[in-house]
């Protein structure tokens, strides 16, 4: 049996504690990064993106937004605004964000129209439709 870690993914409303896991895949500002037991500690930005969690034969996908990872000698704690694991999006209401997002980007000469916010909605929706379509 290869060594495992053990993975916490937390969210200001939950805690996703998946256990001994084989490997991590989350995505880095600077790019995705893969983490396996004994993982030189450190701190790391994530961004939007998507976590794919590996134990044994078993694949875990999660769309998560921007946090930070905590990888230590007792194993990785993620740490996100919000993680929804694939069979949880609900890809109508995924679909309606993205909509909603790109209409406020249309229309972006408008003064009232916050284009960071509605780029930020536009990439959480479309990560959210990504992993959805896995």
């Amino acid at each position: 049996m290869a060594a495992q870690f053990h993975l916490e993914i937390i969210t200001p409303t939950r805690v996703f504690d998946e256990g001994d896991v084989d490997y991590l895949r989350a995505p880095g500002v600077d790019g995705a990064f893969g983490v396996m037991a004994g993982h030189t500690a450190s701190i790391m930005a994530l961004d939007v993106g998507e976590i794919k969690v590996v134990k044994g034969s078993v694949k875990i996908i999660y769309a998560a937004t921007q946090g930070f990872a905590e990888i230590n000698e007792n194993g990785v704690q993620l740490l996100v605004e919000s993680a929804e694991p694939k069979a949880d999006i609900d890809i109508k209401r995924a679909q309606e964000a993205f909509d909603r997002a790109k209409n406020q980007l249309s229309r972006k000469q408008d003064e009232s129209v916050d284009e960071a916010r509605a780029e930020v909605a536009l990439k959480r929706a479309i990560n959210r439709l990504k992993v959805a379509g896995k």
